[in-house]
Formats: C-alpha cells, sequence, structure tokens
C-alpha cells in the first residue's frame, strides 16, 4: 500500500469510482487487462490515487497562488491570475505525468498547509483593515472545497471535446482520450512502463 492508495469502486455499465468519487470510463477489468505487468510493481488502487490527485494539481496551484497575488496586486488581478494558471496547467498536465510533482500535489491537497496559508493572509488583511480582501479571501478559501474550479473546466474541456471528434473523424483514431481523468490515468501507466520498461503499445 503506497502513499497515494486510494480504495475505488467498480459500478458495472459505468466504470471505476475512486474514493471522493472521481470517475473513470475504464471498468475495473479493463484496467487490469491493459495495466497487468504493471501491476506486479505498482497496484491498481496506487494508480487511480495517483490520478486523483495529479487530476486535481491545477487546482491545488490556483489555490495557494491567490493569497499571494491577492496581498500583492488586488482582487481583480488574484482572480484573473487564478484562473489563468488553472487553465494553462489544465490543458498542460494532460500531457505528461511527473511523479516527484505529483507528490507536491499530495501535500498542497491536505487542508491543514491551505488552512494556515490562508489563515496568515486573512491575519494580515485585517491588520490591514482591507475589508474586501477580507471577504474576497474567505469566499476563495471556502469555494476551494467546493470544487470552484472545475466550473472552469468546462472551458477547456468543450473545444477539446470538439477537436477530438473532428480529428477521429478523418483518422478513425482519437487524438486524446475523452474523459480528462482517463487520459491521466494512462499516462501514469505509460510513465510506470517506462520505468519498469514494459511494452504497453500492443496492448
Amino acid at each position: 500500500m503506497g502513499l497515494f492508495w486510494l480504495d475505488y469502486k467498480n459500478v458495472p455499465g459505468q466504470g471505476v469510482y475512486a474514493q471522493g468519487g472521481l470517475k473513470f470510463r475504464f471498468t475495473e477489468e479493463t484496467l487490469k487487462e491493459y495495466f497487468g505487468p504493471i501491476l506486479s510493481y505498482v497496484s491498481l488502487n496506487d494508480l487511480i490515487g495517483e490520478a486523483v490527485f495529479w487530476t486535481m494539481l491545477p487546482t491545488y496551484l490556483a489555490v495557494y497562488i491567490f493569497p499571494f497575488i491577492l496581498y500583492y496586486k488586488g482582487i481583480l488581478v488574484s482572480i484573473v491570475t487564478a484562473a489563468v494558471v488553472f487553465l494553462i496547467a489544465e490543458i498542460y498536465h494532460l500531457s505528461f505525468y511527473n511523479k516527484p510533482l505529483n507528490y507536491l500535489a499530495f501535500f498542497l491537497g491536505s487542508t491543514l498547509p491551505r488552512s494556515i496559508l490562508y489563515a496568515v493572509f486573512l491575519v494580515l488583511f485585517i491588520r490591514s483593515g482591507s475589508v474586501a480582501k477580507i471577504a474576497v479571501l474567505v469566499v476563495q478559501f471556502l469555494a476551494s472545497f467546493l470544487g470552484i474550479y472545475q466550473v472552469f473546466a468546462f472551458i477547456i474541456d468543450f473545444p477539446l471535446v470538439i477537436i477530438n471528434r473532428a480529428y477521429f473523424q478523418k483518422t478513425k483514431e482519437f487524438l486524446f482520450l475523452p474523459s480528462s481523468s482517463d487520459q491521466i490515468l494512462i499516462n501514469i501507466g505509460r510513465y510506470y512502463a517506462k520505468k519498469f520498461r514494459i511494452d504497453l503499445t500492443n496492448r
């Protein structure tokens, strides 16, 4: 059982749901068949866990950068910057996987460091008497637990779906998987395949 280990539930006809609710369209049987050679090194629970945290990396980056920009640049710039950081990271992190960076996501995903960071900035804003920044900071902190940034993900997902379909019509192959969570899970599998010198090309 590794650091990223998460429980999951296989729902016939739907796919696999990781602990916390993230859905993968692949069934447990399909995943075990595809990742078969890798599973002697890394469990399916660990692969799914790594995918969950990697999926959340763009959100964590936006959440943690927000109070710094709010403090130095103000409300409007902080909101725009956090949204842009999220959107860029959301696109970029679908193209690769980096486990050391995922350790950072694991740390940032904890409630404690986020709470400490926002508490420090809350004190700073209270001492400066900036009521507007206090309100924005509190709203951002609460919204970060409600998946507010996933609303922005739709901005990316919608055009990507159109591009993917157009590519399939021309080549009869998908440019990338329709589900971002599935794409991330496959990327993680390829990462380990390369690490352990396992060939997944014919699977």
